[in-house]
C-alpha cells in the first residue's frame, strides 16, 4: 500500500510541476508576442523600394539579345524566379498574364545555381527575353532582389515604381 501512495504521490507531484512548467512557458510567449506587436512587424521588401533608381546593368539574353535594368524612354517589368522554388512556379502564368495584359514590355530572370533551368527557360522564353545567371547576380544585385519571386515595375526614368512577391503588390499598370 506504501508503494501506491508513493507512485501516486510522485505522478501527482510531477503532473503539478509539468502544469506549472507550461503556464510559465504560455506567459513568457505571451509576452513575448505583447513585445514584438509593439514594434510593428518588420517587412522586407522583396526588390528595391518605391521611388529608389535602379543601377544600370545589361546581360545578355538565352536569344543573343540584350536587356538593361533601365529601358530608357519606356517602363518594364522585371521577374526573378529561382529554379525549385513553389512560389515561383506558380508565379509565371501570373506574371505573363500582367505581361500581356498591360502591355508594358518584360523581361525575365532565371536564377540558378546548377544547369537545371530548362523548365522555366522554357515556360517563360516564349512571352518574353529571358536571362539566366548564378544567385546574386548582376541583375539580381541591382534590383536589390532579397526573396523570390521578386517582381518590379520599373518607368522609363529607371526608377521603381513597385515591386514585391505577388501581383496584387503591383499597380494595375497601363504604360504611356
Amino acid at each position: 500500500m506504501f508503494y501506491l501512495t508513493a507512485a501516486v504521490t510522485v505522478a501527482l507531484a510531477a503532473t503539478a510541476l509539468n502544469l506549472l512548467l507550461t503556464f510559465g512557458v504560455i506567459r513568457k510567449l505571451r509576452v513575448h508576442d505583447a513585445k514584438l506587436a509593439g514594434r510593428g512587424a518588420v517587412v522586407q521588401d522583396a526588390t528595391l523600394a518605391a521611388g529608389t533608381a535602379v543601377p544600370p546593368v545589361t546581360a545578355t539574353t538565352l536569344e543573343g539579345g540584350t536587356v538593361s535594368s533601365v529601358r530608357s524612354g519606356a517602363s518594364q517589368l522585371v521577374g526573378f524566379f529561382s529554379v525549385g522554388c513553389g512560389a515561383c512556379d506558380e508565379r509565371i502564368p501570373e506574371f505573363i498574364a500582367y505581361q500581356q495584359r498591360t502591355g508594358v514590355a518584360a523581361f525575365a530572370v532565371v536564377v540558378t545555381d546548377a544547369d537545371d533551368s530548362g523548365p522555366y527557360v522554357a515556360r517563360l522564353s516564349t512571352h518574353v527575353d529571358v536571362v539566366v545567371e548564378r544567385e546574386r547576380g548582376p541583375l539580381a544585385t541591382a534590383f536589390g532582389v532579397t526573396s523570390f519571386p521578386a517582381l518590379c515595375l520599373v518607368d522609363s526614368a529607371g526608377v521603381v515604381v513597385a515591386g514585391g512577391n505577388a501581383f496584387p503588390e503591383l499597380p494595375e499598370f497601363v504604360p504611356a
